[in-house]
């Protein structure tokens, strides 16, 4: 699914600064981070972390992330095996605000509550990284979204 595509609901226009934060925070806590940069210079509308390897037999995956000026937020793990997973906060119809699309199609028709509960931009970019952290060492997507308000 394209970036973009599946938010719903008035979330705003992106919100450049909380999107540096969560650069940063990818760039300090990991070693596998290759790259993290927008998708675009002049009218980016994703930031695409870049990882050197990926969970299980992915050799590489990709964090999109965008972050919105109302709070809101998507993070879309993609990688070349065809695994996806989305840690989401916007408004939806028959689900949480806060919700989970689980591996590895991250469908939008099924999405779960998320165990995320933190708002700060940062804090989450540490949750969803510890998640994410927590799968890639195990070699398994199985308990994604099993935290108790990480990081």
């Amino acid at each position: 699914m394209a970036p973009g595509t599946d938010i719903e609901g008035n979330v705003g226009p992106l919100d450049d600064v909380a999107l540096e934060q969560i650069r940063e925070v990818f760039r300090s806590v990991d070693g596998l981070v290759e790259e993290a940069g927008f998708d675009s210079r002049l009218d980016p509308t994703t930031l695409e972390i870049h990882f050197v390897d990926g969970i299980g037999e992915a050799d590489w995956c990709r964090l999109d992330v965008r972050w919105f000026q109302r709070g809101y937020y998507s993070f879309h793990y993609t990688d070349e095996q065809g695994v996806n997973f989305r840690f989401d906060y916007h408004p939806k119809p028959n689900a949480p605000d806060k919700h989970f699309h689980a591996p590895p199609e991250a469908r939008s028709s099924d999405p779960e509550p998320s165990c995320i509960v933190a708002t700060e931009p940062t804090v989450v970019a540490r949750a969803v990284h510890s998640l994410w952290r927590r799968a890639y060492e195990t070699d398994s997507v199985e308990h994604l979204n099993e935290a108790e308000n990480p990081p």
